[in-house]
């Protein structure tokens, strides 16, 4: 399986326009910058309500991690508190950046600020993001859980272990700079906030994801479903017959803004939640 994503830093393409292009999370960064590259709670919170999955990354500078075990310790408790001020769950990985191409004299020092960085948030949580071979190092050695590769300094080869692969640089959506990325296993560390601003658990973000988008146009079992789901939320005035008409679609429309989530009448990723209840 693989599912669309980008990556950004000061530049915000913006909830929807992700959305139209097909991308279904985000990976953000948290750092000690304080121009405007990190991850907000305001953007979860819009991310989350256009049915966007979130990942977040440390990068403080490209070749930070050859600090050592200290460094990945003090790293990892910055990027804990900034994590949580956004509304990460406590559970959530944090891919640590190795931003070069690191040569294999240099692994032990990536290994030891990852080990510092699990010492801090749990080596459950530690991912890694670089190229192919800092990459496959960390995972061998069992510095890091989590892997984020890059294309950079991979010649052409994938670790088929990372969860998270950036394939293109320097696209574009909505004027933004920006990466692409796919995820290549249900879990890649992903999280979203519900409505109400609390994080929803993992089991339920990936059931999320896995769910129809139904829209508009359509028919058969899946409108269904949303038509009958739609007469639990009090709405009498929706025939179940499999047809996405008017009625459901203005019915959508109004569950969703119930819900605090993007009106479009679309049921995706950020409307299943409320439409099931758990929103």
């Amino acid at each position: 399986m693989t599912i669309e994503g980008v990556d950004y830093a000061w530049g915000r393409p913006g909830a929807a326009a992700l959305v139209r292009a097909g991308k279904r999370f985000a990976c953000r960064y948290l750092s000690h910058d304080t121009t405007g590259k990190n991850l907000t709670a305001g953007e979860a919170r819009e991310l989350s309500a256009a049915g966007l999955a979130i990942v977040v990354v440390w990068e403080s500078t490209a070749t930070r991690a050859l600090a050592g075990r200290a460094a990945g310790a003090a790293d990892a408790a910055a990027a804990a508190l900034q994590a949580h001020a956004c509304g990460m769950p406590g559970d959530r990985p944090i891919y640590f950046a190795v931003d070069f191409d690191a040569e294999p004299g240099q692994q032990a020092a990536i290994n030891a600020y990852l080990r510092g960085a699990a010492s801090v948030i749990g080596a459950a949580r530690v991912g890694i993001y670089g190229g192919y071979w800092p990459v496959s190092r960390a995972l061998d050695a069992g510095a890091a859980r989590w892997a984020w590769q890059t294309y950079a300094w991979s010649g052409g080869r994938w670790d088929r272990r990372a969860q998270l692969q950036q394939y293109d640089n320097g696209e574009r959506i909505a004027g933004i700079d920006l990466d692409f990325d796919r995820a290549t296993a249900a879990d890649y560390g992903q999280w979203r906030l519900a409505g109400d601003g609390a994080a929803l658990p993992t089991w339920m973000e990936t059931l999320m994801h896995a769910l129809p988008t139904v829209k508009p146009g359509d028919d058969g079992e899946a409108v269904e479903t949303v038509q009958g789901l739609l007469q639990a939320r009090s709405h009498p005035e929706v025939a179940i017959d499999g047809r996405f008409g008017p009625a459901t679609a203005a019915a959508v429309k109004a569950v969703q803004a119930w819900g605090h989530v993007t009106a479009d009448g679309i049921v995706g990723p950020a409307t299943w939640p409320v439409l099931l209840r758990v929103q």
